[in-house]
């Protein structure tokens, strides 16, 4: 279902969830002076996501902490028992809890700091975001924020932009042709098969994830997704804020699959991000970019751009 919207005075047609670490930070507000400037009439959100503190077996995890060449076995294990650790409600509810005491305290400085060069930049705020495994669970971030502070903004679409994320043309221009035909669209949207690595892993999510369906009385086709670069309708946003989905712990599943899956299955229209210039790796090289301009989104870029850096000076 295609919900079409009027657009009142001041309503914004995107609110952009421009989401960084606290590593990243830097590079992350001077990549985002050249986007407000080139995107004027969008509301940026930036949303830091501080560094988790609760583990299980407690040992280093490849992703959460970092790759680490020393631990190549005992990485990607501890992260297969940590995500199994994480998935339960209230496990996942315990680590947010302790995320944001924790990270209030230990992190505090650190959130003033980009808290106060945001406002030299123009920037009202920052969000700070404590959810778990956050790389595994962006459709909680993006539901916890608006079930805080999103609901009190006039916008049609939010997008879900990550730092490293680069763009050659203004969003307006990138995602105008999905605009009318869809409430959401996602790279790499198409039916999950086993084939896919999310599909089970971990373990036992993707007949977890068809039996929470099923307890809604919905269907269980399970989709499959890129979660960089979506876009969501405001319309699907408060659906599920109604309905008091927010993606806590449930259903069983990692983000690229759970939303796209969800909200297809409640009947909203999803369409195919056609972004041949993002992808997962290698990382883009400037000269690589500006060969192929006219592609309009990029990913990786883990550098600031020539471009960018005129824009800091």
């Amino acid at each position: 279902m295609v919900t079409k919207q009027v657009n009142p005075l001041g309503m914004h047609k995107f609110a952009v969830f421009y989401m960084f670490s606290e590593a990243t930070s830097s590079m992350a507000l001077q990549r985002l002076r050249r986007l407000r400037v080139m995107n004027p009439d969008a509301i940026f959100i930036p949303v830091v996501g501080m560094r988790q503190f609760l583990y299980f077996p407690g040992i280093v995890d490849e992703f959460m902490l970092g790759p680490t060449r020393q631990l190549r076995l005992i990485g990607p294990v501890s992260h297969l028992i940590n995500s199994i650790f994480q998935s339960a409600p209230g496990v996942y509810r315990l680590a947010k809890e302790i995320n944001g005491k924790v990270g209030t305290l230990t992190g505090n400085s650190k959130l003033t700091e980009l808290k106060n060069r945001a406002r030299r930049e123009n920037i009202q705020t920052i969000h700070a975001d404590y959810t778990p495994m956050i790389y595994f669970n962006g459709d909680a971030a993006i539901m916890n924020w608006f079930n805080t502070a999103g609901k009190t903004l006039n916008f049609e679409y939010l997008i879900f932009y990550e730092f490293d994320m680069y763009t050659t043309k203004p969003l307006q221009q990138i995602y105008k042709p999905y605009l009318e035909s869809f409430d959401a669209c996602f790279k790499d949207y198409e039916e999950a098969t086993p084939s896919w690595h999310f599909y089970n892993y971990p373990p036992g999510c993707s007949s977890a994830t068809r039996k929470w369906l099923r307890r809604r009385k919905l269907k269980t086709k399970l989709f499959r997704s890129l979660f960089g670069g979506c876009i969501i309708s405001h319309s699907i946003l408060k659906k599920l804020s109604d309905l008091n989905i927010d993606f806590s712990g449930e259903p069983y599943c990692f983000a690229e699959m759970r939303l796209p899956t969800v909200i297809t299955n409640l009947g909203f229209k999803c369409g195919k991000l056609d972004f041949p210039n993002c992808r997962f790796r290698p990382i883009w090289q400037e000269k690589e970019i500006y060969e192929n301009e006219d592609g309009g989104i990029f990913h990786p870029v883990k550098f600031l751009t020539s471009v960018e850096i005129e824009f800091s000076a």
